[in-house]
């Protein structure tokens, strides 16, 4: 049995599980893949389950200070954020879970993978993923929250960001009652509960990209198995599938659809039965892609870059990348 866990700059992630041949070999290839590349489309279950998303990306590039997206949430929460500091001068950015219910909040930090400010956008959102998906160094946190009492969720006390500067990550936390999950941006020395309280929410950008999405793990189960006689290809997401993942923008009320599936996680079961190694293909065709994976394949684990030799591919619709040997 192998599996292999993706995680892209866009904030998806991909789990692959495979009845496998006894070894898989891990070493990157660059390839091309025509658009007319013959391939049978592969006949698949989908079950969309896991935590509620919470994504906040609108505004990416941030003018004003303010709240960018805020949802009040319980039970099993993913938050992914994405922004830059668009001003002259440094600000800060903070991730503030507050109850403000008269019972006390238990929270646990489970998972999560943040990394910035930094000024190579991509390579943030690549070291993310690699902190996100590291099968070691994860460690949980948590806590008790009782009334009108607050815990900034990346550092304590925010993060400070200067010009042009990216701040990204992906949390992963449990809440047993409702409490109100915020992300916000403002003056460095500002104190975080007394700014939240009278803060306004920041209008989106031209990109309508945040949002509050149920069920952000989507499975995949291949109907056939996988013996190579012909190639074979899984589409997630897009247009023509299941398309994106939609939801409701909580600060306004208004439908909201992730256009690129920004912090769902993949998962793609299938089985491989070949007495010849059979390639394993990853194709962006979406744009840039860069990210981590974590291939386990007999209990053992191993993180891999994707890809490994450059820090991201997908400059045109043909680029991918030859995984392993399955």
């Amino acid at each position: 049995m192998a599996a292999l866990a993706l995680g892209i700059f866009a904030g998806c992630g991909i789990w692959v599980s495979a009845e496998a041949a006894p070894a898989v070999r891990i070493t990157q290839i660059p390839l091309s893949i025509p658009k007319d590349y013959a391939a049978v489309t592969a006949k698949a279950k989908f079950k969309a389950a896991g935590p509620t998303l919470l994504f906040s990306d609108s505004p990416e590039m941030v003018y004003q200070n303010g709240i960018l997206y805020q949802d009040k949430v319980q039970g099993k929460v993913r938050l992914f954020f994405h922004h830059v500091n668009g001003v002259a001068g440094t600000k800060k950015l903070a991730v503030l879970l507050q109850n403000d219910g008269l019972r006390p909040v238990q929270y646990k930090l489970v998972q999560q993978g943040i990394d910035g400010p930094g000024y190579n956008y991509m390579e943030v959102g690549k070291e993310s993923q690699r902190k996100y998906f590291a099968p070691t160094g994860q460690v949980q946190k948590s806590g008790s929250l009782g009334f009108g009492h607050s815990q900034e969720l990346l550092s304590g006390r925010g993060i400070l960001v200067d010009t042009n500067q990216l701040v990204t990550g992906t949390i992963d936390l449990e809440l047993d009652r409702p409490a109100l999950l915020s992300v916000f941006m403002c003056e460095p020395k500002a104190d975080l509960d007394l700014f939240h309280s009278s803060a306004k929410v920041q209008p989106m950008d031209e990109h309508p990209l945040r949002g509050t999405f149920a069920k952000s793990d989507w499975e995949y189960t291949l109907k056939q198995t996988i013996t190579g006689d012909k190639p074979v290809k899984l589409k997630l997401a897009g247009t023509d599938a299941e398309g994106y993942i939609k939801g409701v923008d909580k600060t306004t009320g208004l439908p909201a659809e992730n256009y690129g599936n920004y912090g769902v996680i993949y998962k793609v079961n299938f089985t491989v039965a070949s007495e010849r190694p059979l390639s394993f293909i990853l194709n962006p065709i979406g744009g840039y892609f860069a990210g981590y994976g974590v291939l386990e394949h007999e209990g053992q684990r191993q993180l891999i870059a994707l890809p490994e030799y450059d820090l991201c591919l997908g400059e045109t619709v043909e680029e991918a990348v030859e995984l392993g040997r399955l």
